[in-house]
């Protein structure tokens, strides 16, 4: 019984940890009500969630309530780029698949590629922002360069998501309670590894308040 009890049994680790991922969804899921604020709910997700999976202590709320601080600035700039993109680029394709030109089908495939890209630049621009100070340019060019040298992790990192989402939305909604904070779990571990590789430490955010 008194192992039953114990903190560091697998039970309550595991309860612990979906106790987190719910956490730190309800705290996604508020951010994303603003627009303008889900790069910041996303880079503040990714700081736990990156510390959670590197056996780091902390407190998930007062952490995402600090990341979410400290990178508000240059979260919000980054995630309006990247919606301008995605509205430029949504603007294209509809352009091309509705404007009843056969030139304009040509441009389907480029546009496959070019919608890969902003995948794989969007899906870690927020885990490197949570793990580097930097200027947004480096760290646009930073996330370019890191994210097609480990173009595998990081399409399993989409992949993944794409999955736990489309699972909470067509087979068991209450996934869906859980899903950013699942998604955001499973792939620190990808993304921990990756950031190691460039000498890249979280940052300690303890002293903020």
């Amino acid at each position: 019984m008194e192992r039953f009890f114990n903190i560091d049994n697998p039970v309550w680790r595991f309860i612990g940890n979906i106790a987190d991922m719910f956490l730190l969804s309800l705290f996604w899921y508020l951010c994303c009500l603003p627009v303008l604020t889900i790069g910041a709910g996303s880079t503040a997700m990714y700081y736990v969630a990156l510390k959670l999976t590197a056996n780091q202590e902390g407190y998930t709320c007062a952490d995402f309530r600090r990341a979410f601080r400290s990178n508000f600035r240059q979260a919000t700039l980054i995630w309006l780029l990247f919606l301008a993109a995605a509205l430029i680029l949504g603007a294209d394709i509809y352009w091309s698949l509705f404007s009843g030109s056969s030139m304009s089908m040509m441009f389907l495939p480029a546009f496959g590629v070019l919608i890969l890209l902003y995948l794989l630049n969007l899906f870690f621009i927020f885990p490197l922002l949570a793990r580097c100070d930097n200027a947004a340019k480096a760290l646009l060019k930073m996330n370019f360069a890191i994210s097609l040298r480990n173009f595998l992790p990081m399409l399993s990192a989409i992949i993944m998501t794409a999955a736990i989402f489309l699972v909470g939305l067509f087979v068991f909604w209450p996934l869906l309670l859980i899903a950013p904070g699942l998604s955001a779990y499973l792939n620190s571990y990808l993304y921990n590894r990756i950031l190691e590789k460039y000498g890249l430490s979280l940052p300690d955010l303890s002293d903020q308040t």
